[in-house]
């Protein structure tokens, strides 16, 4: 994929491509408040082309409840065909192990990742694996929080399936911590870490799957376009699957990059990435 300069606009290259991956939170809506230019971009791009979008999301929730939280975003269901989360993946991984002792690290609102699985939560000394959808309260908490906790789970050696990927996500004007901060420990001081969402191929699986069904066959890596604000996620996940990707440059990474088209070359050559083109935020 060669490096493009930024567009202004996805009506700039939406008639290459024939369907779209849309990342969720900093494209759609910043955990407060839904992007109307975001909603009518992909809105338009569905009415003039006829053409597939799914939102792929590491949110560590089954896919109805994201819909049911862009709903009350306002954000229109005529914008996307289906969504495919982290949480869907989890959950299906769940279900294939028979009768899991799961010792869970996040909030209680995230026990509907767990829904439709034979599992027992318990603690860490009876467990078979941690599964951490988040931080247990963002607002106040962060990873290094987690440190001593961590050292405990380390002796006992348990895997931990990471719910959500994400390091960071927008809410509102602020950044807080999210589940793959805790991962990101986790592993760095010798603990076992899976991640099923992006950048790793399950949810692309998963993704590819839906976005086929609604085109009516099986698309090519090079027709779909995805799009995201998040480098480490939502970037080298579109570059490993080979998909062009749209770099949104006001999500997570704004401070750093200040609409600066030099920096954010530099940037995705830093990270070793790139980007079939990049914009501010999504607008048509």
């Amino acid at each position: 994929m060669k490096q493009q300069s930024p567009i202004t606009g996805l009506s700039q290259i939406a008639d290459q491509f024939n369907g779209i991956l849309c990342d969720v939170w900093g494209v759609l809506h910043n955990g407060v408040s839904a992007f109307p230019a975001a909603i009518d971009a992909l809105g338009t791009y569905k009415a003039r082309y006829g053409k597939p979008v799914v939102l792929i999301t590491n949110a560590p929730r089954p896919s109805r409840e994201i819909e049911e939280h862009l709903r009350s975003l306002g954000v229109p269901r005529a914008c996307y065909d289906s969504i495919v989360s982290s949480g869907d993946v989890v959950q299906a991984d769940l279900r294939a192990i028979d009768h899991a002792k799961v010792y869970h690290i996040g909030p209680k609102k995230n026990h509907s990742l767990f829904h439709g699985a034979s599992f027992d939560f318990v603690e860490p000394d009876t467990a078979d694996i941690i599964v951490c959808s988040g931080l247990n309260d963002r607002r106040v908490e962060e990873p290094e929080d987690y440190r001593s906790h961590f050292e405990d789970l380390l002796k006992l050696d348990l895997p931990l399936i990471c719910a959500n990927p994400d390091i960071v996500a927008e809410q509102g004007d602020k950044l807080v911590w999210c589940g793959g901060a805790l991962a990101k420990l986790y592993e760095e001081m010798g603990g076992r870490v899976i991640i099923t969402g992006k950048p790793f191929h399950p949810i692309y699986d998963m993704a590819r799957a839906e976005l086929n069904v609604h085109a009516g066959r099986a698309l090519e890596k090079g027709e779909i376009l995805a799009i995201g604000d998040g480098l480490p996620t939502d970037i080298k996940g579109a570059n490993a699957q080979g998909i062009p990707a749209l770099f949104l440059t006001e999500g997570i990474h704004a401070a750093d990059l200040a609409g600066d088209a030099e920096a954010v070359e530099s940037m995705l050559k830093a990270e070793g990435l790139q980007a079939h083109s990049f914009i501010g935020r999504l607008s048509w």
